[in-house]
C-alpha cells in the first residue's frame, strides 16, 4: 500500500527530464491485475475522479519453496475525488464475510466465506499474483459495486525494504501492549509515539492478537502507516536527496506490483502532488460480529458508504456518518 505513495512522490520530484521519467517509470512493475485488459493508453492529464484497490500480501520468502499460497490480510480502497487534492481509505476487514464468485481459471469460490479468501482462490500458484488480484477485484465489483480503475500490490518483505531505506517511520501507540509476534519474543511496545525500525515497524502493522477489536486496531495502525511513510517520503531530507530516493523506488519496484489503467507513474505522480498526509481521510466500514469469528456489514449504511465513495459524494456522506472516520492513531481499547 505505501508502494503507490512512494512511486507518486517520487515521480512528482524526479519527473523535470524524459531519462529521469522513464526511471521512474520503470522502476516499478506493472501487471493487469484488475482483468480489464493491459490499459489503455490516453492522454498524460489523469481526469476524474481515481479508485484504487490496494492489497497486502503476507506472502513470506519460505512459503515460495513450500508452495504455500499468501492471502490478502490488508485490502483498502483508495478514492481521490475528481479535484485530485484529497483522498479518502477506507480499510476492508479480512474477516468479512463475502460470496466469492466462483473462479472459472481455478475451480475454487462460489460460496460465502472471509473476503481475504478471494486472493488466494484466484492463484493456480504460489506465484499468480495476477490471478488472485483479478479474482478480489471481481470480489469486491460484486461487494461494493465499484469498478476500480487502479491497483497496487504489495508484499511484506517490500514493505520491510522500503522502510529500511527510508530510515524507519515514527508510529504512535494509544496503549501500551505485549507484541504477539514470534519475531519479537514478547516484546512490550509503550504508550506514545518513537520512531521503529524496519522490524518493528513489521510487527506493529501486523499485530491483531493484543488488540480487543483486534483487526480493527491493525487497520488503523496500517492507515497510519501510510499516512506517515507518505509524510516521510515526501520531506526534504528525502526528496533532496537524489540518491536515497533512487534507493527508495529500487525498494518499492521489488515490492510493488501495479496496473495504472495504462497511465505511467509520472502522470499519476503529478496528478496527486497536492495530496499531502494530512489530506487523506482514514476510514472503516460499519461492522457487526456473526459470532463465529466472522463479521458482516450494517446495513443500509455501508451501501450508503459505497454509493457515495463511487460517486465522489463523501463530503456530504461524513456530515451524516462521522462515526466512520478511524478513531486512534493506531490501538485501540
Amino acid at each position: 500500500m505505501s508502494g503507490i505513495v512512494l512511486a507518486v512522490a517520487s515521480g512528482g520530484t524526479y519527473a523535470g527530464t524524459v531519462a529521469v521519467a522513464d526511471h521512474v517509470n520503470n522502476a516499478v512493475s506493472q501487471d493487469d491485475l484488475l482483468g480489464d485488459g493491459a490499459g489503455s493508453r490516453h492522454g498524460s492529464a489523469v481526469t476524474g475522479p481515481v479508485d484504487v484497490l490496494l492489497a497486502g500480501s503476507d506472502l513470506r520468502k519460505s512459503w515460495k519453496a513450500g508452495g504455500e499460497k499468501p492471502r490478502t490480510d490488508t485490502i483498502m480502497w483508495l478514492h481521490i475525488p475528481a479535484s485530485h487534492d484529497q483522498a479518502y481509505l477506507l480499510s476492508i476487514p479480512r474477516d468479512l464475510e463475502v460470496n466469492i464468485p466462483l473462479n472459472k481459471r481455478t475451480g475454487q469460490g462460489g460460496y460465502a466465506t472471509k473476503i481475504n479468501a478471494a486472493f488466494t482462490f484466484g492463484m493456480k500458484d504460489v506465484n499468480d499474483v495476477k490471478g488472485g488480484m483479478q479474482n478480489l477485484h471481481t470480489t469486491l465489483k460484486e461487494l461494493t459495486g465499484e469498478n476500480f480503475s487502479m491497483a497496487a500490490m504489495v508484499n511484506w518483505d517490500g514493505f520491510k525494504a522500503i522502510t529500511a531505506e527510508l530510515g524507519g517511520v515514527t508510529l504512535c501507540v494509544d496503549k501500551t501492549f505485549t507484541s504477539t509476534q514470534p519475531s519479537l519474543g514478547g516484546h512490550t511496545f509503550e504508550k506514545g509515539c518513537r520512531h521503529y525500525d524496519a522490524d518493528m515497524a513489521l510487527a506493529l502493522v501486523r499485530e491483531r492478537y493484543a488488540y480487543t477489536d483486534s483487526d480493527y486496531s491493525r487497520q488503523r495502525m496500517q492507515q497510519q502507516f501510510i499516512k506517515q511513510i507518505l509524510k516521510q517520503a515526501t520531506s526534504k531530507g528525502t526528496l533532496s536527496d537524489p540518491t536515497k530516493m533512487d534507493r527508495v523506488l529500487k525498494a518499492a519496484g521489488k515490492a510493488l506490483t501495479m496496473d495504472l489503467n495504462g497511465y505511467t507513474v509520472v502522470d499519476l505522480a503529478l496528478a496527486m502532488r497536492k495530496i499531502t498526509s494530512d489530506k487523506i481521510t482514514t476510514l472503516q466500514v460499519a461492522h457487526q460480529s456473526l459470532g463465529d469469528g466472522n463479521e458482516s456489514l450494517q446495513q443500509p449504511v455501508d451501501d450508503q458508504l459505497f454509493k457515495a465513495m463511487r460517486n465522489d459524494d463523501m463530503d456530504n456522506f461524513l456530515l451524516s456518518h462521522p462515526e466512520l472516520v478511524s478513531k486512534g492513531t493506531g490501538l485501540g481499547k
